[in-house]
């Protein structure tokens, strides 16, 4: 089993949900690290989660990029027996993100977006920025939004409309559903952009289509608010054009 696919089956074992795309490891582990976090997955199969975990720590400290990552979630949830502790997914998606896997990074983004008093983090803009750029190249459709939300905003650097909407256009390429939501409701407002209702309701229909539960309560609310700017024939012709989106995005 590969390494991509071995932190896969662990993570639904764990019932976390790692999208474990892009790049697990940024260079091949050591010979010593493999064998730990190999030594590890025979323990957990084996019904020894205590001893799996004393197998991660191990790969973890010898730069397997792979442990670091499982160890930051089996924290951060308090999964396999582990005590939830805020400090150590911190401090394992710290080490994750420096070897190159990038949904670490945009959980170290979130976090830094954030602060977190109990583990004396103060919020630190620089930092985020930093770690959404690592994940966004990659890349990834969260981590291109969340730039995008940083340039839009002026968080960690000065605001630039035009290079927030260059983000948010190839987030929402990847369907991510709060950057399509994003763009509708830029469209709509007419913000750093020429108005334009209909590209701004299409956008917003595409992003209840993708989104999550969550994510299409979003697009609702924003549709509840602009459903009175609508013109007659005007939803009928945003539909049409996302569904020319979607057609020219490849897939249904």
């Amino acid at each position: 089993m590969t390494a991509r696919k071995s932190l896969a089956a662990l993570a639904a074992a764990f019932g976390l949900t790692l999208a474990v795309n892009g790049a697990v490891f940024a260079a091949d582990p050591t010979p010593q690290a493999q064998a730990a976090f190999d030594r590890g997955i025979a323990a957990y199969r084996g019904g020894d989660a205590p001893g799996a975990v004393a197998e991660w720590k191990e790969a973890a400290e010898e730069g397997h990029v792979g442990a670091a990552w499982l160890l930051g979630n089996l924290y951060d949830k308090g999964a396999a027996g582990v005590a939830q502790s805020d400090a150590k997914a911190y401090e394992y998606y710290l080490q994750a993100t420096r070897g190159g896997q990038p949904e670490a990074a945009v959980r170290l983004g979130k976090i830094y977006l954030e602060g977190n008093e109990d583990i004396g983090l103060k919020r630190n803009y620089g930092a985020a920025l930093q770690a959404f750029e690592a994940g966004a190249l990659a890349p990834r459709a969260d981590a291109q939004y969340y730039l995008a939300v940083m340039h839009r905003n002026g968080w960690g650097t000065p605001v630039d409309r035009t290079e927030s909407l260059r983000w948010l256009f190839l987030s929402a390429k990847k369907r991510y559903a709060p950057a399509l939501a994003e763009l509708g409701r830029i469209y709509m407002e007419g913000e750093g952009v020429e108005q334009n209702r209909v590209d701004g309701w299409s956008y917003l229909q595409l992003a209840n289509r993708f989104g999550t539960e969550e994510d299409r309560a979003v697009a609702d609310e924003y549709m509840e608010k602009y459903d009175g700017w609508m013109k007659r024939g005007e939803k009928e012709s945003a539909r049409d054009k996302a569904d020319a989106w979607i057609a020219s995005h490849g897939g249904t």
